[in-house]
């Protein structure tokens, strides 16, 4: 094996042993995939089997896996995130070549909002969460993207009230992991478009 092959070899191994240590494991492992086949088989008995059904066959499962991801680690790993938005764009751009501007456009738009926030909040929104809005923004398009933000930050209002009724003034210098809520507004917004 040349040493460069070596190298890379090495590398990639290092990267899925990194990702296998962010999996879910046991009983989180079995809800994470339950919750997958039901979005996935829920996406096609609502959508049907077309490219809006397809997209949501994608996102929701990796939805699902990402919640559990995050409440744990507090990390939305780009080995899931980028290769979920680079399926899902494939899917809007041969199902619906049209439209494919509008969804770029609004995860761009998405994605610049929470940019903005990490930028502004740097304990709070991370750049996983960044790029997850993309995803969903490529995903949803803009008419469910904006029922998604809505439903994101309402359940970040629910959330932060819990936090402080259960921490008092402490509960403020708190974080929470963001891409749940992310994906709440978004499972919520895609099946109610």
């Amino acid at each position: 094996m040349t040493e460069r092959a070596s190298a890379w070899s090495d590398e990639e191994a290092g990267r899925s042993g990194r990702l296998r240590a962010l999996l879910p494991h046991g009983a989180t492992a079995t809800a994470v995939a339950l919750a997958a086949i039901a979005l996935a088989a829920a996406s096609l008995a609502v959508h049907g089997v077309n490219g809006r059904g397809l997209v949501g066959v994608v996102l929701g499962p990796v939805l699902a896996l990402l919640t559990a991801i995050d409440i744990r680690h507090r990390l939305l790993p780009n080995v899931i995130v980028l290769p979920a938005t680079a399926v899902v764009t494939t899917i809007v751009a041969v199902s619906r070549p049209g439209d494919l501007p509008g969804h770029l456009l609004t995860g761009a738009v998405f994605a610049g909002v929470l940019l903005g926030a990490a930028l502004l909040f740097r304990a709070g929104v991370g750049m996983g969460d960044v790029k997850l809005a993309f995803l969903i923004g490529v995903a949803l398009g803009a008419h469910t993207t904006e029922t998604a933000v809505f439903v994101t930050a309402f359940g970040s209002l629910v959330v932060g009230v819990a936090v402080l009724i259960r921490e008092g003034r402490s509960g403020l210098r708190k974080t929470i992991a963001y891409g749940p809520l992310l994906a709440l507004g978004a499972v919520v917004a895609y099946f109610a478009s």
